[in-house]
């Protein structure tokens, strides 16, 4: 059974809100190389700075695109984010629990222990996310080695997003959304300076893999 956070996990916004929220406002549109253009929105959902990343791409499947996203070990060699390292602590048919540790350039390290689910629903595949423990939960062993290996790394108290992946006529339709507040020291508005400037950046990575394999 899944050790939840109290007061924390209940004040981040849930998967349903986000996916389903109408405050979405767009403020621009990125051109990537290989998921061509990236309409990015942002919106406060649940008092949390939420943003979202949509493209469409015409040559991958869903599935293949969703195989990506689930590959969070091979994220290491696939992703441009920096991801330092990346264990699947669980996989139990369409659940996936993982850690990530991320170097970032001048500020605190971050990572993050997150529980994921797989869905598939009429024309639709994706991959969801939540911070669902405190401490690593039932991976605390886990928690408390990397923390102790990297004393200044940060978790960031709020993270919650998914991938969607929508069958649509002549292609697929991405979604990228996250939810998060990064903890540490950063001011609020330099973290979403930051999140903006990857999230393009975000889905052409993962476009070009699937197109890779």
């Amino acid at each position: 059974m899944l050790l939840l956070l109290s007061s924390l996990a209940f004040a981040a916004p849930t998967w349903t809100q986000i996916s389903t929220s109408s405050a979405w406002q767009e403020f621009k549109v990125a051109s990537t190389k290989n998921a061509g253009e990236v309409r990015l929105s942002s919106a406060t959902i649940g008092g949390t700075a939420c943003f979202r990343g949509l493209a469409k791409v015409g040559d991958v499947a869903a599935e293949k695109l969703l195989t990506v996203a689930t590959d969070i070990e091979g994220a290491k060699t696939w992703s441009s984010a920096g991801i330092k390292d990346a264990v699947v602590l669980k996989r139990s048919g369409e659940v996936l629990d993982y850690y990530q540790y991320l170097s970032v350039p001048i500020v605190s390290d971050r990572f993050w222990f997150l529980h994921g689910t797989v869905f598939r629903e009429a024309g639709q595949v994706g991959l969801r996310w939540e911070k669902a423990w405190e401490r690593g939960g039932p991976y605390a062993s886990t928690y408390e080695e990397l923390v102790a290996a990297n004393p200044k790394a940060v978790e960031p108290p709020v993270n919650v997003g998914g991938w969607l992946f929508k069958s649509a006529e002549a292609g697929v339709e991405i979604s990228y959304l996250i939810c998060t507040d990064s903890g540490g020291a950063i001011p609020e508005n330099l973290q979403s300076m930051a999140t903006k400037g990857t999230l393009p950046t975000t889905v052409d990575d993962l476009v070009k893999e699937a197109r890779r394999r």
